[in-house]
């Protein structure tokens, strides 16, 4: 039984010491310096593949919540898998580089929400892999002190592993179930996922460590895409003392991954609000999904410098039947917020000329444009959706984060948020 298996996560660390010497357990060595300019080239490269990216998903989007159609989604799920590839490249990248001085912060967090955000983002990516996604929560109420983005990523990759380690030569017509579970308790988090059409691969955690050690600049043969999935999540699980395990099913078929790792914890009354820069799926019932424009008009300030961006979303925001007012730069956000008290809320570009989307968050909250900048919801929108930025973006006094390409119902959703806050 995989309760027994569950009972500590010594005894996961202990099957790891018989899988793998100890000193080849140890992903990231701080003693190792990446190549800064190779990390800073390849940051900038995937920052300028996933511009257009999002531009297409943006457009795929509206055009698919006018008309459902199978082949939109294809196009979506195709893109969306893109993102996800150069997401991970980048955030291992990210731990490489920065292991020592890895930005952190540590905020309540609801399981349940995140998992089932996670699933909801997965779900058609498993599908085509011939799965449905399934979770067995322990309950509802847990909150987790952790950095959002550091366990989103550690259970987010261990499940992308496991789908690409699913063989392609023969898909099942009829859908098998993944299966995720987890636990908690005593200041440990134990999650079990069970992919019945997982290839296990007896070299699985050599071949995990040669992907963790990958630079930019190695000539090396290539390596499975599983195999860096799994070493983010391995890399990140060592903040937490945490390990990731795998073993075959030797009745059933398919393979367990289980992860375990300490984090604080403590139980919450039921509540509809996550943690700063969250979506509360309790707030997605509210029928937006299928509403053309919300029962309000907010002054909308919107921040982005690429046009074709600026133009996808003021169709959107008209669309919604929201009033919106634009700017090229955070310095021109800064004027705008001075001249004008009538703005309800900013969607702010992180990437812009002159002055950066953070530094205008941290100017106006720091009162460079009147004691109305303090206070005003800021909205961090961005393709730099890689590890820890949501972290960087609280920080400076952001309130909500979305990533590029905005999904039409998450943006409804924070509009939501912010007239109940206010």
């Amino acid at each position: 039984m995989l309760v027994i298996v569950f009972r500590q996560r010594r005894q996961i660390k202990e099957l790891n010491r018989v899988e793998a010497p100890v000193e080849e357990t140890k992903l990231v060595d701080d003693k190792v310096e990446a190549d800064a300019g190779a990390v800073a080239l390849f940051a900038t490269l995937s920052h300028e593949l996933r511009t257009p990216l999002n531009g297409l998903l943006g457009i795929v989007q509206m055009m698919n919540e006018e008309k459902q159609d199978e082949d939109l989604e294809a196009i979506e799920g195709c893109a969306r898998h893109m993102l996800a590839v150069i997401s991970t490249l980048v955030n291992h990248s990210k731990i490489k580089s920065e292991w020592a001085d890895l930005p952190e912060y540590r905020e309540w967090v609801s399981p349940y929400e995140l998992f089932e955000q996670i699933v909801a983002h997965l779900s058609f990516r498993a599908g085509l892999r011939g799965l449905n996604l399934k979770l067995e929560h322990q309950d509802k109420t847990l909150r987790l002190r952790v950095d959002y983005d550091h366990l989103r990523n550690i259970i987010e990759n261990t499940i992308l592993g496991s789908l690409e380690a699913i063989s392609l030569v023969e898909i099942p017509v009829e859908k098998k179930t993944l299966t995720i579970s987890w636990v908690a308790s005593d200041g440990e988090m134990r999650v079990s996922i069970y992919n019945p059409l997982e290839t296990y691969a007896e070299d699985r955690r050599r071949q995990v460590n040669t992907a963790g050690g990958l630079t930019t600049g190695e000539r090396l043969p290539r390596v499975k895409m599983e195999y860096v999935y799994w070493s983010v999540a391995s890399m990140l699980l060592e903040k937490y003392n945490g390990a990731l395990f795998s073993k075959p099913h030797p009745e059933l078929g398919g393979v367990t991954s289980l992860l375990s790792f300490e984090m604080e914890q403590m139980q919450a009354s039921p509540t509809e609000k996550l943690p700063i820069g969250g979506l509360s799926l309790d707030a997605q019932k509210l029928s937006t999904k299928f509403v053309k424009q919300l029962p309000f008009k907010l002054s909308i300030l919107v921040a982005e410098d690429d046009p074709v961006a600026r133009s996808l979303m003021a169709t959107v925001l008209k669309h919604m039947g929201q009033e919106s007012r634009f700017a090229t730069n955070g310095r021109e956000v800064l004027d705008l917020v001075s001249q004008s008290k009538s703005y309800d809320l900013i969607l702010m570009d992180i990437d812009m000329p002159i002055m950066d989307g953070l530094s205008a968050a941290i100017a106006l909250r720091n009162g460079e444009a009147g004691e109305f900048g303090t206070k005003i919801p800021i909205v961090a929108v961005t393709a730099f959706n890689t590890l820890s930025d949501e972290s960087r973006f609280r920080k400076a006094g952001m309130n909500y984060f979305l990533p590029k390409p905005v999904k039409i119902k998450h943006l409804r959703n924070v509009l939501l948020e912010v007239v109940r806050s206010e």
